[in-house]
């Protein structure tokens, strides 16, 4: 699975698809709330390949928890679902003749007698002996309770609906606090309060917390630029040379994790404003969800802005939590018309008290919010607060590392940090120097390379396999002139390595929509060609391919028939010809065309191998210099690069 950016999107946890669903629902399904989310959790966890495997006998399964009371939970879990397999958790390292010794061996013996054996750990390579690794037939990652997964427990417990259970309800939650807050005997209603009331106590500033001034604070460029120009505006309005209407209240949007809050308050110390925040999960955990007391908790905040005596920056965190009434039906509409109405009269209240205000929102899902909440005069200007770029990350390392860490050290940090959000980058210069204080040391940069990059004991056979891979998406991206940003083998999540592409606005045409798909199939190629043969790291290429294809054949008309989804049958889709058999004939056209490219380019992409094998992470510009550079000493490259980007249309 390689080209994270355009993989089809997932479902959006925070659909509630059980919201229509009628309170006829069956009894609880469990006793204890620890069974019933180690199960949920497990559940999400599994593919169908693993169900399977977990059925089978006899079998040696490792399992991989996100935290350590995790691998507890779910030990006792399948210790009770058969004891005729040998279930073992390991969290804690042994100490045996002043030496650590790996665990598991133990359980391993029993293989040979028939018995299936599954064992667990949150560090599984550290805890485990090595050849319970090598020898399993199958790792399951269990990752971290999601949205939909507390949601499934609360059912399973209360064996009721979970209704109105925010994403902002279950942010940064432990396991423990789950656990504390869904308890057998509860309706789904009192958990979700206990939940928003364990979360909102979560969320809550350490008294005497420094704020950060934006000075201090790294920044994209983007929100820089924002920040800075929005500052001056402040303090201008503040000493009375501007108008107070000239501050464009502003919208912070961005994935979890970003410094949107971050951002907010270190303006607000920056300009000597004061500061004051809310969510919409604490109107509701302050609440307790009634309509008229959600409506006081709300009006706090907005008299607490309007009736303040000095410069104020107001932060409304959470704000997609108020549904789009474009999106209601009847009955959601009723209760929840009357909320946003008295958001958006607040808003405008204060935009016409003509005072050094801003306010600010922030959301983690920007097209979800009502189009009244961000037109011009209210939350008008958007913000986007997205994951840094390498310069953004090497400055964020900087930042927190001050002088500790070299610049080459820190050059390198930035390189591997692909992914991270702000709060993981400080969170990792964090961990890294506590650990280096705990044992009375200087900070060494194998202490962050030990969490930014952490060892996935791949074998070298496996990581040259993903590197020719990677290697040939770059190549054909590069041969097609599509811009890339980074090549990775990093492992991340379910995937090996990945190549993300630079996705440009504007219209694509048909060349477009065939040039990208012939990159995402190039890793095949290079498989097939290069290295070892076509395996199943190719899923998600093969599933974004064919969904590129059907989109442009069918929905954006760019092979022929005008006719969509709606108006035409897939199986006579084009003068009798299946809509099925025309893609299956573009892609294996488009992939013969990959590997015609691969082909002729192997030098390119085993001098790319050879470069991520040291670097694992190179960046587009990086990888222009590679291969502009391996091409200059070429004079003939040129003759191959105009056939490379030579595309004859196929006939349907």
């Amino acid at each position: 699975m390689s080209i994270s950016s355009l993989r089809t999107p997932s479902v959006d946890p925070d659909t509630d698809d059980e919201a229509h669903i009628e309170d006829n629902t069956p009894p609880p399904l469990a006793e204890q709330t620890s069974d019933a989310l180690a199960q949920c959790m497990l559940e999400d966890a599994l593919t169908p390949r693993l169900k399977r495997l977990l059925k089978s006998r006899p079998r040696l399964i490792v399992i991989r928890t996100a935290e350590e009371i995790a691998a507890g939970l779910l030990e006792r879990h399948l210790s009770g679902q058969d004891r005729t397999i040998m279930v073992a958790a390991y969290t804690e390292r042994q100490k045996t003749g002043g030496r650590y010794e790996a665990q598991g061996r133990t359980e391993l013996d029993l293989l040979e007698k028939g018995r299936s054996v599954i064992l667990i750990s949150h560090d599984p390579e550290q805890m485990l002996v090595p050849e319970a690794l090598a020898g399993a037939d199958g790792i399951i990652t269990v990752q971290s309770p999601n949205l939909a997964v507390i949601r499934k427990t609360i059912r399973m417990l209360t064996g009721r609906t979970v209704r109105n259970l925010l994403p902002a309800d279950v942010e940064g939650l432990s396991i423990r606090d789950l656990t504390v807050a869904i308890r057998p005997g509860l309706s789904s209603r009192d958990c979700v309060i206990n939940l928003r009331r364990i979360s909102h106590a979560r969320s809550m500033p350490e008294e005497g917390m420094a704020a950060i001034p934006l000075e201090q604070l790294a920044m994209t460029e983007a929100v820089s630029v924002w920040a800075f120009e929005t500052l001056a505006l402040m303090r201008h309005a503040a000493d009375g040379k501007v108008d107070a209407s000239a501050l464009r209240f502003s919208c912070l949007e961005g994935p979890p994790g970003t410094g949107k809050t971050t951002v907010a308050g270190a303006l607000a110390c920056s300009a000597g404003w004061r500061f004051v925040s809310t969510s919409v999960g604490t109107w509701f955990a302050e609440s307790g969800g009634h309509l008229g007391d959600v409506i006081r908790a709300a009006r706090k905040f907005f008299d607490d802005i309007a009736l303040s005596e000095e410069p104020v920056v107001g932060l409304l965190d959470e704000i997609d939590a108020i549904p789009n009434r474009a999106n209601m039906d009847a009955d959601d509409a009723s209760w929840w018309a009357p909320v946003v109405t008295f958001l958006l009269t607040e808003v405008d209240r204060l935009r016409k008290l003509d005072k050094p205000i801003m306010l600010i929102g922030a959301t983690n899902h920007y097209s979800k919010l009502d189009s009244a909440l961000i037109r011009p005069g209210r939350l008008e200007r958007k913000v986007s607060v997205l994951l840094p770029a390498l310069d953004d990350r090497r400055r964020m390392f900087a930042a927190c590392l001050g002088e500790r860490i070299d610049t080459g050290g820190i050059a390198a940090l930035a390189r591997l940090a692909v992914e991270a959000t702000p709060a993981q980058i400080e969170s990792w210069c964090q961990s890294a120097i506590a650990k280096a204080s705990v044992e009375d040391r200087p900070l060494a940069l194998r202490d962050l390379m030990a969490l930014v990059a952490p060892p996935d004991n791949r074998s070298p056979e496996t990581d040259r396999g993903i590197a020719i891979h990677e290697a040939g998406h770059a190549v054909v991206a590069h041969a097609l002139n599509l811009p890339i940003v980074e090549v990775s083998i990093l492992r991340l999540g379910d995937m090996g390595g990945w190549v993300k592409p630079k996705l440009t606005d504007g219209l694509l045409t048909r060349g477009d929509v065939e040039n990208l798909v012939t990159m995402v199939l190039a890793g095949r190629a290079a498989d097939t060609v290069l290295g070892n043969g076509a395996d199943s790291g190719a899923e998600a290429d093969l599933e974004i391919a064919n969904t590129a294809l059907r989109s442009a054949m069918l929905d954006l008309g760019l092979y022929g028939p005008l006719t969509n989804a709606t108006t035409s049958d897939p199986r006579q889709w084009n003068n009798g010809v299946s809509l099925w058999t025309a893609i299956a004939a573009e892609l294996d056209r488009l992939l013969d065309r990959a590997v015609k490219i691969v082909s002729r380019r192997q030098d390119d992409v085993f001098r790319l191998v050879e470069v991520l094998l040291v670097e694992r992470v190179i960046t587009g510009d990086r990888l222009a210099e590679i291969l502009d550079a391996s091409h200059a000493e070429s004079p003939g490259q040129a003759d191959d690069d105009i056939e490379d980007r030579a595309l004859t249309p196929g006939r349907i």
